[in-house]
């Protein structure tokens, strides 16, 4: 109780300001902007979760660097997951002098170049692909969420025991690509274990082609990585033909338009298990609740837009928000330890600063690694009655609480 008393008055001291009295002289303090570039009108649930996360961080806070005041002006640009609107965006930060740019992913590959020529500090909030980080050729980019490759190995880990044949069915959109590339890696020591490997159109209204071919090659369970819709079409396809096979996902299965595509058969969900980050630590759930009830009295509790199967609303926890949140911190410590809203000194100091995370953990990058979520900080949780709880047959999902999804 003690630490979660803690933990929840930190917290309170971080929304309300940072820096000292301000030596300006009583002017109007100046604004530091923090770009976020999302696909707000391609999945509105991804790209408002981070906006909010960095929003929340940012909060009102006053930041005395070298006797001048600054509050953090978030500036959202909607990249509609189209690589050359992100490059674009990219390109506006930079134009606005952005102190930082925190990211879904989308276009990294050809738009980190463009803030690194300015020093400006890119940051991953969701995109695992394996290569969009490396802190040696791409000394400007960081991630806080879990790699493709953390969650295919954890899936290859879970599966194989269980002696099932796996068809991975992934999507051609950029985040199915890299799942793919990460699970046949995963999977490259168990050949047998994989009974195929199918793409879909990420378009396509109906699968039944797909599933039709995972099923004549003897899988016995399907494991699905792409958009949210994809995983939807995926279980409609092989449910409404009778095919009850186990169906596993990635994080973009924890997507409210998942839930929303099956609502009219919430049966067809149940049982459903995604991998993702934990939202808990091991100081146990009071932080993360701390940081959701923060968030819900900024911004509202996040509706899925379904009903569980008690008949309560039901809402998805902001475990997305947390990263770039996380990351926010860690730039608002970066600029007090540098002393400089100079983009080129913030980006030295975010290789040596650490902050508390949202769940109660430490969090922080270094000049070798900028990862923020290790590969084995992964879990695994299953769907029913349109919530979800952690597995009990993994030995990390099943030591991790169940966080209330109910209202």
């Amino acid at each position: 109780m003690l630490r979660a008393a803690a933990a929840i008055a930190a917290l309170a001291v971080l929304l309300t300001g940072c820096g000292g009295s301000g030596t300006s002289g009583g002017s109007a303090p100046r604004e530091l902007v923090i770009a976020v570039d999302a696909p707000f009108s391609g999945d509105s649930y991804l790209g408002t979760t981070i906006a909010n996360g960095v929003r929340l961080a940012a909060g009102n806070a006053l930041l005395d660097v070298g006797g001048d005041d600054y509050r953090l002006k978030v500036v959202r640009y909607d990249n509609a997951q189209s690589a050359s609107r992100a490059v674009a965006d990219v390109r506006r930060a930079v134009a606005r002098h952005a102190v930082a740019i925190v990211s879904d992913g989308t276009g990294i590959d050809a738009a980190w170049k463009i803030a690194d020529r300015a020093h400006i500090p890119i940051c991953i909030a969701f995109d695992g692909g394996t290569g969009l980080v490396d802190a040696a050729t791409r000394p400007n980019v960081f991630r806080i969420a879990p790699t493709d490759h953390g969650i295919a190995f954890r899936f290859a880990e879970y599966l194989i025991p269980k002696k099932l044949k796996v068809a991975f069915l992934t999507d051609d959109t950029g985040y199915g690509r890299e799942g793919r590339a990460a699970l046949d890696h995963a999977f490259s020591q168990n050949r047998d274990s994989v009974a195929a490997r199918i793409q879909a159109p990420s378009s396509a209204t109906d699968l039944a082609p797909q599933i039709v071919q995972a099923r004549r090659s003897g899988a016995t369970a399907l494991l699905v990585w792409g958009q949210p819709s994809t995983i939807a079409e995926a279980v409609i396809a092989a449910r409404s033909s009778g095919w009850k096979v186990p169906v596993y996902a990635p994080p973009s299965a924890e997507d409210p338009l998942l839930r929303q595509e099956l609502a009219g058969h919430p049966e067809w969900l149940d049982g459903l298990v995604f991998a993702s980050g934990r939202m808990t630590a091991e100081q146990g759930p009071a932080p993360f609740t701390a940081f959701q009830s923060a968030y819900e009295q900024r911004f509202g509790a996040q509706r899925v837009g379904v009903r569980s199967a008690a008949g309560r609303p039901v809402v998805q926890p902001p475990d997305y928000a947390m990263y770039p949140y996380d990351f926010t911190h860690l730039l608002i410590a970066a600029v007090q330890a540098a002393k400089s809203t100079d983009p080129a000194k913030v980006l030295r100091a975010l290789n040596e600063v650490s902050v508390e995370r949202a769940n109660g953990d430490s969090r922080g990058f270094n000049q070798i690694n900028h990862e923020g979520v290790v590969d084995d900080d992964v879990y695994f949780a299953r769907f029913d009655g349109m919530i979800h709880k952690p597995v009990e047959d993994d030995a990390l999902s099943a030591t991790l609480p169940v966080i209330p999804q109910e209202r």
